[in-house]
């Protein structure tokens, strides 16, 4: 107790003191909170690593991947078929009536972009060599400017200029190569997503079958998995169509800016910044970044209009986009966010980086759910204040 000079207590000093204890605990218990998580996810995924778990779980994925496609087919399309089945119409009728339309929209994807866009990939391959050799006399003037102001970068010059040619030697070299691998793999990935719509279709007739796993499961536990699996699905429905959205806006915003300023292979590059774009915060300046260096190499006018473009539409994206369509979705705190795309990205690359979002919010959402069901951190929450208090005495 803080006692004045006269001996007597003073309330108001005691009531500010505790709230700084309190608000200086509840700080300390958030950290202390995030960083727990992440160190579980951590170790987590290195022990899968070192143990090779991942190695084995990936080649079962690629075994019974139809059956894994046809499963995210009938989770995609099942709204759509409840919707028809509630005005009325068969399941199976309303089934083929989605699977026509998800037909339709990929023949329409095919038809419509895939032709365009291996052409410009094709005629982006066959100016590489002369954008490798434009990168390399930009590098090779700008450390002579450096050099004729005294600074001593031949070096360091030198090595990046090697790097840049032994690169570009290694694609050419390694393109046909490349091609017929990536051709064999389309075929068999092709066969693959055929093999799984097929799965999907029967699937989706029969999905109400497939919730009836819980049949399996005592039914003591079959109330709180439905309101988790529930919390779930519509945490991953809402993320998953909000990003398509966006990243469709993304690409056709970035083609008609792309194709007005006279990048090359516009098509391609739009790709790369909506595909980009799904990893939050550094996705959207990777894209663009990418489409700077190839702007450049073929004028300082069209590089820094594509920097320029790009920061326009990673401001609607910003502004716009991402309220109006993803609102808070997530849910998430930006540095948990970006904690956890280098903690995914240090493990799995840029894949891990596109999925760690979605991951970390459904880590959330478990342990929010056995938060309010065991009410575990109020009572860590209790106990650390009433510690708090009892020091300050």
């Amino acid at each position: 107790m803080v006692i004045n000079m006269i001996g007597k207590k003073n309330p108001k000093i005691d009531t500010e003191n505790l709230n700084e204890v309190i608000s200086l605990s509840k700080r300390i218990l958030r950290i202390f909170y995030l960083l727990s998580i992440f160190s579980i996810i951590g170790l987590g995924i290195y022990l899968l690593r070192e143990t090779k778990v991942f190695v084995i779980i990936g080649n079962i994925l690629r075994v019974i991947s139809p059956l894994f496609i046809g499963l995210i087919v009938a989770w995609l399309l099942d709204p759509i078929v409840n919707w028809f089945v509630k005005k009325g119409v068969k399941r199976v009728i309303a089934s083929i009536f989605a699977f026509f339309i998800l037909i339709l929209i990929l023949y329409l994807l095919i038809i419509l972009i895939f032709p365009a866009l291996v052409n410009q990939i094709n005629d982006f391959i066959g100016v590489l060599p002369t954008i490798v050799n434009e990168v390399i006399e930009f590098i090779g003037n700008f450390f002579d400017k450096l050099g004729g102001s005294g600074v001593d970068l031949s070096s360091v010059s030198q090595k990046m200029l090697e790097s840049i040619q032994s690169m570009g030697t290694d694609i050419a070299t390694s393109l046909p190569t490349s091609v017929v691998n990536i051709a064999t793999s389309f075929v068999s990935g092709l066969g693959m997503f055929l093999l799984g719509l097929v799965v999907g279709f029967y699937l989706l007739v029969d999905f109400d079958g497939i919730k009836n796993v819980l049949d399996f499961i005592p039914k003591r536990f079959h109330k709180n998995i439905k309101d988790l699996a529930s919390r779930l699905n519509t945490a991953c429905r809402n993320f998953l169509q909000g990003t398509l959205l966006v990243a469709l806006a993304v690409f056709i915003l970035s083609l008609i800016g792309f194709s007005v300023i006279g990048l090359k292979a516009p098509m391609l590059f739009a790709l790369i910044c909506a595909i980009t774009n799904i990893i939050p915060y550094i996705g959207p300046w990777i894209g663009g970044g990418i489409a700077a260096i190839v702007g450049f190499t073929i004028s300082p006018l069209v590089g820094i209009l594509t920097i320029v473009m790009a920061f326009v539409i990673q401001q609607v994206d910003a502004i716009i986009l991402q309220p109006l369509i993803m609102g808070k979705t997530m849910k998430l705190h930006p540095v948990t966010i970006m904690i956890g795309l280098l903690l995914f990205g240090y493990f799995f690359g840029v894949l891990g980086m596109i999925f760690a979002t979605p991951i970390i919010a459904g880590i959330k959402i478990v342990i929010n759910f056995f938060d309010e069901k065991y009410d575990f951190m109020s009572k860590i929450k209790n106990i650390n204040q009433e510690e708090k208090v009892v020091k300050d005495e």
